[in-house]
């Protein structure tokens, strides 16, 4: 009787390793990407599922510094900081190499050299976007940093359709209006299509609302809505609400921009009803 493995060293396998990496939660890594040059430095701060692979990464920093135009056709890879000719596979986990606070690796795409700094790692959920550029400042060449064209890039046309459909009416029509689909990763991160654990009476309130019934007033309820959602402070939301409500057209009876506190009186009502259940 032959052995075909006669001969051969049996192949050990762990398996705690393999248990492991089989029951790790994916986290979101913030990373922290810098391209710095004499004349000029381009950063993006950038919020990503650990569970994917460099190969993903590259295409998330493609579309994040504008490399996209040109992925197919120039020569990348990742490195370890030191030494750009001691390759990482592209087929690693991110979470090999950017787990932790300070964790490093360099990015190479053509001439351009990139360091990417894990800044911190957090829990996430089902619901958290895949990839998100939370921040950045410069660009290459003429073009200009644009956060809403990025994300909306990231999180695709089948994605922003997806969670749009299902979103209030009046939330949709406010996010298509307004052209900030900043808000899509926001909206799929709530998880709207889970079922709310609420008394009847209180969910019958909040259907009702807004009670305002002119357009302004009801453009306002649901941009101080989009903006608690963001669970920012103050300053952050009266920016949201002041950036939205321009971007909608609306102005103060003087002509002037409509400030946060101007936007929060025309729908006071409605706030005053929210804040009673909590809201």
């Amino acid at each position: 009787m032959s052995n075909n493995g006669a001969g051969h060293a049996g192949q050990v396998v762990d398996l705690t390793a393999v248990r492991a990496q089989r029951q790790r939660q994916a986290r979101t890594v913030i990373l922290q990407a810098s391209n710095v040059r004499a004349d000029a430095e381009v950063h993006r701060h950038i919020g990503l599922n650990d569970s994917l692979h460099l190969a993903d990464l590259h295409e998330i920093l493609g579309t994040s510094f504008g490399f996209c135009e040109s992925l197919g056709a120039t020569p990348w890879h990742f490195s370890t900081v030191d030494d750009r000719e001691e390759r990482l596979d592209a087929a690693d986990p991110i979470h090999e190499h950017l787990a932790g606070e300070g964790d490093r690796i360099s990015y190479h795409f053509g001439l351009w050299d990139v360091t990417l700094t894990a800044v911190e790692s957090y829990p996430r959920d089902a619901g958290t976007p895949r990839a998100l550029c939370v921040g950045g400042s410069g660009a290459f060449g003429d073009r200009e940093f644009d956060l809403a064209e990025i994300n909306a890039a990231l999180t695709g046309t089948a994605t922003i359709r997806t969670v749009l459909e299902a979103t209030h009416p009046e939330v949709r029509d406010i996010i298509t209006r307004s052209g900030i689909f900043d808000f899509v990763p926001l909206l799929q991160a709530l998880d709207l299509t889970r079922e709310p654990d609420l008394a009847r009476g209180t969910a019958e309130l909040l259907r009702g609302l807004p009670v305002e019934k002119q357009p302004p007033a009801r453009d306002a309820f649901w941009s101080v809505a989009l903006a608690l959602a963001c669970m920012g402070d103050e300053a952050l939301g009266n920016h949201i609400l002041e950036t939205t409500m321009a971007a909608l057209g609306w102005e103060d009876d003087d002509g002037t921009p409509l400030t946060g506190v101007r936007v929060r009186e025309l729908c006071v009502e409605s706030l005053t009803l929210l804040a009673d259940v909590g809201g």
